[in-house]
């Protein structure tokens, strides 16, 4: 097919007013002004609809891929590395490709998400992105101690987008999905310089994440030759502690990585809403504004890896557990991580989309396959609150040829995590942090 373009009057009018990251005064998202990218060609897809769907279903599908997601992201990651990923984001950018599957990668995609219903399934995420965008801090924050209280810091942003190559015969089926389920940006971009259009992905990236994340894509990971469409999401997250911790009550101690040293690194004292205590571990929730909350379990000394292997497990015996918060003592966290999805999800199963013949229904070539999944995750954890994001990019080529597989709670030891929507039960965010320093 011949992409359709419009100029960016048309622009403000059909396509940005439905999409994540934008307003509905018809603003472009931060990483897609086209007066910043004078360029930049547009592709024409129908406005977004308003959904109306259930949230919920989706939320728990990410929750329970997202468990999955960071057990097989810790074997292939070393035993000593912190692991950060945002089964939300990922969730999503595979959610751009699924709709263009074919064949068994059709069953893989819908194994790995967990997907009954496609139609149902991508409206439920699609609702479950505008809910979580729409949400609104609680009344009042306990600031810490005195009189004063606060509203609180409550930012979501989720933004999705497609760049695509000029001239590919895309089906127009796929990208309208794209348009009217996900609102993405749909942009031409020509791989055929790639530091160029993988500055460009980054710019978007980094606008959307409040330049969290700046350089995902290198140039490298773009064929200049076969690379035709790369599909973008990008999440951030800003929210204020419910109950903040009193910096007054930070103080240095001791953090035994799992490396086997000692750090120093400040600890903040407060309280959790709930405590728990199970086979091996200890775990404690903490409330941030817009009904989020911090998940986190500590695991008995010598237990690690056998708790985090039923994380999920303990998470829900957490959840129900009928002891009331404790004491609360939690590292300062500022993590930066980049993970290399693509045998991460070929070991969970999806197999299929790298092979050609698998994606016929993104474009009208046999041959159009992905080669690429890409995320990186920055996580920052104060006393005022938690600020994280995400991104992750999955990118496709038309190849020829198989792609080659390229209670009280003191946290001073290795611990799990997971930063819990308590609305629709999405996991935004989970990991193990090893060491808080690195």
């Amino acid at each position: 097919m011949t992409i359709r373009r419009f100029g960016s009057i048309l622009v403000a009018t059909s396509l940005v007013a439905g999409a994540c990251g934008g307003d509905e005064s018809g603003t472009e998202p931060s990483g897609t002004d086209p007066a910043a990218n004078p360029t930049a060609h547009l592709v024409a897809v129908p406005a977004r609809l308003a959904s109306t769907a259930d949230p919920a279903p989706a939320g728990t599908g990410v929750t329970e891929f997202g468990f999955e997601l960071l057990a097989a992201s810790s074997a292939a990651t070393g035993p000593t590395n912190n692991v950060v990923v945002s089964p939300l984001s990922v969730a999503i950018a595979l959610a751009l490709a699924e709709p263009g599957a074919s064949g068994d990668a059709v069953a893989q995609f819908h194994e790995l998400l967990g997907i009954d219903d496609p139609v149902a399934w991508r409206q439920s995420l699609a609702a479950l992105e505008l809910a979580l965008e729409a949400r609104q801090p609680d009344p009042v924050v306990d600031t810490g101690g005195d009189d004063e209280q606060s509203p609180g810091e409550l930012h979501v942003s989720v933004a999705d987008a497609a760049f695509v190559r000029p001239g590919y015969p895309f089906r127009d089926d796929y990208l309208d999905v794209l348009g009217t389920v996900f609102g993405a940006h749909l942009e031409e971009l020509d791989f055929a310089d790639p530091a160029a259009a993988a500055a460009r992905i980054n710019d978007f990236i980094a606008g959307e994440t409040d330049d969290r994340i700046t350089d995902l894509v290198p140039p490298s990971a773009i064929d200049p030759d076969a690379t035709v469409l790369a599909l973008v999401n990008a999440l951030l997250l800003q929210a204020s502690w419910l109950s903040v911790f009193d910096e007054a009550r930070t103080a240095d101690g001791t953090f035994s990585t799992a490396a086997g040293n000692e750090v120093t690194v400040p600890m903040m004292h407060g309280a959790s809403e709930r405590s728990g205590r199970g086979d091996g571990w200890v775990g404690a929730t903490k409330p941030l504004v817009g009904r989020l909350a911090l998940e986190v379990v500590l695991p008995d000394e010598g237990r690690f890896d056998e708790v985090a292997g039923r994380f999920g497990e303990v998470i829900g015996q957490l959840a129900a557990s009928p002891n009331p918060g404790g004491d609360l003592v939690v590292p300062r966290v500022e993590t930066r991580v980049n993970t290399e999805l693509t045998g991460v999800l070929q070991d969970m199963g999806l197999v299929a989309p790298f092979s050609p013949g698998s994606m016929l229904g993104v474009a009208d070539d046999p041959d159009t396959a992905i080669s690429d999944v890409l995320h990186e995750t920055w996580l920052s954890i104060d006393e005022d609150g938690i600020e994280a994001a995400a991104a992750t990019v999955v990118l496709m080529v038309a190849t020829s040829a198989p792609i080659d597989e390229p209670v009280p709670v003191v946290l001073d030891r290795p611990f799990l995590f997971r930063i819990v929507d308590t609305v629709t039960g999405a996991t935004l965010f989970t990991g193990r942090i090893a060491d808080p320093t690195a």
